[in-house]
């Protein structure tokens, strides 16, 4: 293992600093355990923070651990709202910045206001409404200003006691359907904002050019990643950051109708996929779907696939707030039964094989833990056939997925309060109800929020309760 580097040179130690620091550091054991295992670069070598040796890396880390600290804390006061534009380069770097503060220095340009909307689902999750304040034309969409293509990061956030303004990102977007508008005394651009899913679903990029096939065992990420990587015809990749996948299916294994056992991440089925009506994102949605696995931008603006397998233990998701009813940060909750939308019996049928054989599966709600397993409300059914589908374990991991989904969305609800800019969504909430006797906490898991970027007005989150998904049992 490298060892601590024996100069002085300032660029390693915060000068003067250390035995602050170090005390701050000691507290905080799991600040600790994360900075003594994270290598770093020095003129010297890859090194690692340790005895006491204060890294740039581990003094910008433990200042970042204070200050969203103290973010968190700010939630819960009354805090100055931050929102920044920040317009990209083809590397993904930012060429300039626009904010929230009719004082910005680029010539009387504003975010005059905006909403953000996330929604938990595969392809498009994330879109944005902003509307600038464009007095000085600098703005307009049209070649050498804003134009076709430009990729657009969003950050929120807001200012932190010392005055300093503390950000996080909400996603990389570009631009849509831009809309100019001169009043007297009044000139503003809107620009409708969706994630960078539309490079990819012919929103704007167009179909294939001709019909795409993905043969039978090849590995699923390859293509994917073909598809991010390619020019766009002007120079300029696809997609310039690099793909987050799962590591979730490694070394899993199905059983092919012929009996051979292979890879999860081994297509069992050649993909086909049509260049009339076809796109990049009908391929990537395919290969996922070969997994049963979640695929879309997340707020760094990076492709990621994650299981939906893993996705049946939301209890043991990360838990991002906690809300109590008697705090002014919850405004309000309205809670929804969908009696219509549940089911409790899901059956799932692949393709007919060669050897007139047909892969199947079928998941049933009865858990008696459940308000709605079949032992007490009665079998409610849904039938679905799954073009594709050659193995049973396919059939079996999306029924199991579709039944949760179903059973779910009985017990919904509907989260007024304050700004939280750290949301995520597939991600766990609680609420504390003290209005209630013995005052319970309930989870729930975050599938969509939407909030105004502007100022501080409330936010809107969707959430499904957790207490309430059965265990799906598989036949």
């Amino acid at each position: 293992m490298p060892t601590a580097c024996s100069r002085s040179c300032g660029f390693c130690f915060l000068r003067g600093q250390e035995r602050k620091i170090y005390a701050d550091f000691e507290v905080n054991p799991p600040m600790q355990r994360q900075l003594t295992s994270t290598p770093f670069l020095c003129a010297d070598a890859p090194l690692y923070c340790q005895d006491k040796v204060f890294t740039v890396l581990g003094v910008r880390a433990l200042e970042a651990y204070e200050k969203y600290a103290l973010y968190l804390d700010m939630l819960r006061k009354p805090f100055t709202k931050l929102c920044r534009l920040r317009f990209l380069g083809p590397d993904g770097s930012t060429a300039f910045a626009l904010d929230n503060s009719p004082q910005n220095r680029r010539n009387r340009a504003f975010i005059a206001e905006g909403t953000l909307h996330v929604n938990l689902q595969n392809g498009t999750r994330r879109t944005a409404d902003v509307t600038i304040a464009n007095a000085s034309g600098l703005y307009d969409y049209a070649v050498g200003k804003l134009w076709y293509g430009q990729e657009v990061a969003l950050d929120e956030g807001l200012l932190l006691p010392n005055g300093e303004e503390f950000y996080i990102q909400q996603g990389v977007f570009v631009i849509k359907d831009p809309a100019s508008s001169v009043q007297p005394g009044k000139t503003t651009i809107a620009l409708s904002l969706v994630d960078k899913w539309a490079n990819l679903d012919g929103t704007l990029r167009g179909n294939l050019e001709g019909t795409h096939q993905v043969p039978v065992g090849t590995n699923v990420f390859a293509p994917i990643t073909t598809i991010l990587t390619a020019d766009r015809g002007n120079g300029i990749p696809v997609d310039s950051q690099n793909p987050v996948y799962t590591s979730y299916y490694d070394g899993k294994t199905q059983t092919l109708p012929s009996g051979a056992s292979v890879p999860l991440t081994e297509t069992p089925y050649t993909i086909t996929i049509d260049s009339e009506n076809g796109t990049e994102a009908d391929i990537i949605l395919a290969l996922a779907e070969t997994l049963n696995a979640w695929v879309g931008y997340d707020a760094m603006g990076r492709l990621r696939i994650d299981p939906s397998q893993d996705d049946i233990l939301d209890t043991e998701k990360a838990l991002i707030w906690e809300f109590s009813t008697e705090e002014t940060t919850l405004l309000g909750m309205t809670y929804s039964a969908q009696n219509t939308e549940v089911y409790n019996d899901y059956i799932v049928t692949g393709e007919q094989l060669e050897d007139y054989s047909q892969p199947s599966a079928r998941a049933q709600n009865l858990d008696p833990a459940s308000p709605t397993n079949v032992n007490l409300i009665g079998r409610k059914t849904f039938r679905e056939n799954k073009s594709g589908y050659v193995t049973d374990l396919q059939c079996q991991d999306y029924a199991l997925w579709k039944l949760k989904r179903a059973a779910i969305l009985q017990n919904s609800v509907a989260i007024e309060c304050s700004q939280l800019m750290h949301l995520e969504e597939n991600k766990l909430v609680s609420i504390a109800r003290t209005d209630k006797a013995g005052a319970p906490r309930e989870l729930h898991l975050v599938t969509g929020f939407s909030r105004p970027l502007a100022w501080n007005g409330s936010m809107q989150i969707t959430a499904t309760s957790v207490n309430d998904l059965p265990l799906g049992t598989v036949e």
